[in-house]
């Protein structure tokens, strides 16, 4: 019988030599057996990334080729790769912690698919962490704190990215749309790393993102994707929420803030009334 891992982890790479090593690290240390978890690499910049990768971790990789197709394109093609019976996601420059898989897949396997929550780092240190205090995360949540959340899901429940910016989001709050608005929250954290010089740094990127969110709005109003048509309004509402919070960010920012130090202030002020 051939072999099929318990998680697959997807991993699109693009010029990411210096940090893939950390990210597969975190996996190695997720709490489950090495012979239960396989790494899907999804090379997007035309490097052969094997002789990067530690020993030890079971590893499947997409063909070396593609060039900046974006991440969900990417994703694409790790999903047609992996073998897992649950999904987990991960980005190159991020990392999970410790015993990251212990706690979510537990919930996965009771509930189909459950949700780390995020903890976003700058410069090493957690600035914000997602969301607070609580044990469930909602489709609503996607929109008022305006961060990615990362599922662990059976594999019958993945379905394929879109090729727009926030294309994580949109895949996130398909799925929770699906399981009726709400999954479960696992203890440890998707640690999202702010990186200086990604896409979602650059100084055009809020008004990239902003168009992004509307495709996002008229895709799910046509019937694309795989949403039930009672919560199609709800996961506009996600994306209409995500521009609220973009266009407060340019108007209230203050200089030199980044978004995420912007809505942890934004938090601390609204729990402080």
């Amino acid at each position: 019988m051939a072999y099929r891992p318990e998680v697959s982890v997807i991993i699109p790479v693009y010029r990411a030599a210096a940090v893939l090593p950390r990210a597969v690290a975190s996996v190695v240390a997720c709490g489950l057996a090495a012979d239960a978890v396989e790494i899907v690499i999804a090379s997007d910049d035309g490097v052969d990334y094997r002789p990067l990768l530690p020993e030890g971790p079971r590893y499947a990789f997409t063909p070396v080729g593609p060039v900046r197709t974006g991440a969900g394109a990417a994703r694409n093609r790790a999903l047609a790769e992996a073998r897992g019976y649950f999904i987990a996601f991960l980005d190159a420059d991020d990392s999970w912690e410790p015993d990251y898989l212990t706690y979510l897949l537990a919930l996965a396997q009771r509930h189909g698919a459950a949700f780390g929550r995020t903890s976003v780092l700058e410069g090493g240190r957690e600035i914000l962490r997602l969301p607070p205090a609580a044990d469930t995360l909602r489709l609503e949540d996607l929109g008022r704190y305006g961060a990615s959340f990362h599922p662990v899901l059976a594999r019958r429940q993945a379905r394929a990215f879109t090729s727009h910016l926030s294309q994580d989001v949109r895949h996130a709050a398909e799925l929770l749309a699906r399981l009726g608005g709400t999954a479960p929250l696992g203890r440890a954290a998707y640690q999202l790393r702010l990186n200086p010089v990604s896409t979602t740094a650059a100084d055009d990127f809020s008004t990239r993102v902003s168009h992004a969110y509307e495709r996002h709005m008229a895709e799910v109003r046509g019937g694309l994707g795989d949403v039930p048509e009672a919560m199609r309004l709800k996961v506009c509402d996600v994306f209409r929420d995500k521009a609220r919070l973009n266009e407060a960010y340019l108007r209230d920012a203050t200089a030199g803030e980044g978004f995420y130090a912007f809505v942890a202030r934004r938090m601390a002020t609204e729990q402080a009334r």
